[in-house]
């Protein structure tokens, strides 16, 4: 094979066969270009690949987790309990009688305060028989309130009282007091109420809900110092509380007695 140089052409390649040559710097710009394709079509390529494979955790809802991954937690209850009690369907329309109980108790120095604690409880317990489901409305008797406070000792001191229902409350107050050099001093009470509501011969927790009232008011002539003013206010505030708590119990087994 013969090679013909010329410096300002192309270099060219002429084989032994006549008619026949290949001009060399373009065969090789023309290769550059094909491996340039060749690359960009393979980034695509990677580009569009699909997503990998989720992990094995992440799997159909029939291999969801449906158990405790710890034994010691089936100590207090087991899986299939916790299950049953989960998928269990509760109905209410034959719990008629209701106990009720306060958890705390408050210190009463004056007898106005304890005169506006027993209105606010009469109203506590008119307003929650005014449904026509229950039929019985009672405190817990002092003597059959537990030691324990706990809810296997008062679903057993509610079955004792038979009750279907026990209504669990319990009062939180906040008061702020603005004592004046000049004119009359000042308080405002904030009381929170939250219950909780137990199915007795079940032991399951139908229904919980929380209130709150808020009262200011001024030391009165007849009060005996500021501190019984700060206790009337507070009580106050706790029998509004009640009453719309109330409310929402009613409310809520008007619906589920439908």
């Amino acid at each position: 094979m013969e090679t013909y140089k010329n410096m300002s052409a192309p270099e060219i390649v002429c084989s032994q066969r006549p008619g026949v040559c290949v001009p060399v710097r373009r065969a090789a710009i023309g290769f550059v270009l094909l491996l340039a394709l060749l690359s960009a079509a393979g980034c695509a390529m990677k580009k569009m690949a699909p997503p990998p494979p989720l992990p094995q955790s992440y799997g159909s809802d029939s291999d969801r987790l449906q158990e405790s991954l710890f034994k010691g937690d089936q100590a207090v209850l087991s899986n299939q309990d916790i299950d049953r009690i989960l998928t269990a369907r509760i109905t209410l329309e034959d719990r008629h009688r209701l106990a009720v109980l306060r958890l705390n108790s408050r210190n009463i120095w004056f007898q106005e305060i304890a005169d506006i604690e027993a209105q606010n409880s009469e109203r506590f317990l008119k307003a929650l028989s005014s449904t026509p489901q229950l039929t019985q409305v009672r405190f817990m008797p002092a003597l059959l309130i537990p030691e324990r406070r706990t809810v296997p000792y008062l679903r057993e001191a509610a079955a004792r009282f038979q009750a279907d229902l026990l209504l669990i409350y319990s009062t939180r107050i906040q008061t702020f007091r603005r004592d004046r050099l000049i004119g009359t001093d000042e308080v405002h009470a904030e009381a929170a109420v939250e219950s909780v509501l137990l199915d007795v011969r079940t032991g399951i927790v139908v229904h919980t809900a929380q209130t709150a009232e808020s009262i200011s008011a001024k030391k009165a002539p007849g009060d005996v110092n500021f501190s019984q003013t700060v206790a009337k206010v507070e009580s106050e505030a706790t029998g509004k509380a009640l009453v719309k708590l109330a409310d929402a119990i009613v409310a809520f087994l008007s619906m589920v007695g439908k």
